[in-house]
This record gives structure tokens, sequence and C-alpha cells, in this order.
């Protein structure tokens, strides 16, 4: 390794540690009586469906803030995306238009099989990306992404021709101090968020985002508080992380896995959901390419950097 690799890896390493804020565990559920208030979710001008009901499963009373007291994740469908991410040790170059490969996996065998998604980008200076399915044309996408690099710039996601149903929709970052991003759909609130030490040695991911439903609900007493039910999961490790990928590479993929039996009821719902979860995961790999690019920018104009 060179002196000028090293001195990138040491920068990379140092930004990195200072500038990602340790994963909180979910809240754990209280006990008590509640119903769920619907007023959290953003209903599109296009629709007037309200955000699916949760049972008594999902929303029963827990007694501790222990993995095994969190709501059980159950996988109705999974798929395996081979984003080939940022490297550690690489110039802060824009990332090549090598379109990103989303396949199914067989949850009997857990084997990736045919293909069911691309994200495709038209420009490689530009974030901008389509979600087709396969087999589909270029102009034919079943959501698009507008990715604005930069503060006060939120990504937008676009669905577009699906069901006949339209929405677009920002991805918001949920503080200054943490990766975590949310976003509101006529489907319900929704955040993504990276798992702590414990959840990810539950899930045996070296790296693991969980994606959220927030639901407000009321308690006894006139009390409100959210509750978080897991519906997705995108697990990296050396078994499903994507070929030829590093567990330090950045906005490499892996295996998302997905509870979609919720909106499986009304027509339409758990494929729009689908879509949602896929768009919006690219979206948080989009955004660790961008940190590692900015990270890599910092170490080279760093004084240090040209000793």
């Amino acid at each position: 390794m060179s002196a000028t690799q090293t001195r990138v890896l040491l920068h990379s390493r140092k930004l990195s540690q200072t500038s990602t804020s340790t994963s909180s565990l979910p809240p754990a559920y209280e006990p008590g009586d509640y119903i769920e208030l619907d007023n959290l979710s953003t209903t599109s001008s296009h629709s007037s469906s309200s955000p699916p009901q949760y049972d008594d499963y999902h929303l029963s009373a827990q007694g501790s803030s222990s993995s095994s007291s969190r709501p059980t994740f159950h996988c109705t469908k999974a798929l395996q995306i081979e984003a080939r991410g940022h490297p550690l040790l690489a110039f802060p170059h824009s990332p090549r238009r090598t379109p990103i490969p989303i396949y199914n996996v067989d949850l009997s065998t857990g084997i990736a099989t045919d293909i069911a998604y691309q994200s495709l980008r038209p420009v490689r200076g530009s974030g901008n990306s389509n979600l087709i399915r396969a087999g589909d044309s270029e102009n034919d996408p079943i959501c698009r992404t507008t990715y604005r690099f930069g503060p006060g710039k939120p990504p937008k996601l676009e669905l577009c021709g699906l069901m006949a149903y339209e929405e677009e929709f920002e991805v918001v970052n949920k503080g200054f101090t943490t990766r975590a991003q949310v976003f509101r759909t006529h489907l319900g609130t929704f955040q993504w968020r990276y798992a702590g030490r414990e959840e990810r040695k539950a899930a045996g991911a070296d790296n693991l985002m969980v994606l959220d439903r927030i639901v407000k609900v009321a308690l006894e007493g006139g009390k409100q508080e959210e509750k978080r039910i897991p519906v997705a999961r995108l697990v990296r490790n050396a078994e499903v992380r994507s070929k030829e990928t590093k567990i330090t590479t950045a906005g490499n993929g892996g295996r998302l896995m997905m509870n979609l039996r919720e909106w499986e009821g009304t027509k339409g719902d758990a494929e729009q959901m689908e879509v949602l979860v896929v768009a919006s995961c690219l979206v948080m790999l989009k955004k660790e390419v961008d940190r590692r690019r900015m990270h890599q920018a910092i170490a080279m104009t760093s004084p240090c950097y040209f000793a």
C-alpha cells in the first residue's frame, strides 16, 4: 500500500468515526391499552387511502427493551441488491452508470433467482435514477428518484404508472446527529435507521439497516407515543453482501428482507409498498456513497495529505 493510500485510509476512518452517531434501539412497547392514530401519515392529493390498521399481534404490549421483546420480524419477500458501492481506498470520483440489478430470492433456499428490478442512471454526473421492472423499457419506470447532494436538498421519490397511482414524497434526514431518514406516504410514515450492535448480532449482520413503520398511538389517560413496527431490513455480511465488495465498502448491496403482509389485503398496496422499500433503500445506499466521497475529498485536501 502506498503512502498516499495509507493517508486516505487513516483520514477516512477518522472522519467516519466522528460523523457517524451510535444508533439507538427502537423504544420498547409500554404495557397498556392504546389505539392507533391515523393523523401521522400524509395523504397524497391523488388518493384518500388511509394507512393500514395493525392488529393486536403487532401492537402487543412488551415488558423489556431486549431483542426478544421487540416485534417479531416475519419475512414475506426477499430481494438481493447487487450494488457495487464505493471502496474505502479510492478517489472521490462520481460513480459509474453501471445498472444496479435486484434479484428475487427463494425464501425456502435463500438463493437469488431471476432479476426483478433494475436501477438505471441516465447521466453519470447525476444521482437521479429510474427503477424499472425486469424486461421493461428504460422509458417506463415504476419509480423515479430525484437525488440532489447537499444540505436542504432531500431526495424525492415519485411513484409513476404503478397500479394507476402516482405520488411524490421526500426522504428527509431526521436530524444533524443521525443518519436516519424519514418519509411519509399514503401507506404510512416510515424511517430507515442503522441498527445497533445488539440488533446486528441477532441478525448475523456486519451492517444492518432497518425500515420501521412509525405509528402514533393514544394511551390511557390521553397520552400519546410512537410505536415502531419493523417492515424491512437490509442485511450485509460476508454471505449476502454484493459480490466483490468488502465490509468497508460504502453503499454496497445485500439481502433486502421485507414483511409486506399488512398490505396484502388491499389490491395494489403490497406492490406499491415493495417498490417504496426498494427505492428508498437505494437512496440510503446513495447517501452512503456520497458520505464516503466527501470524507475522501476532505482527506485529500487536508495539509497532512501533502506532507
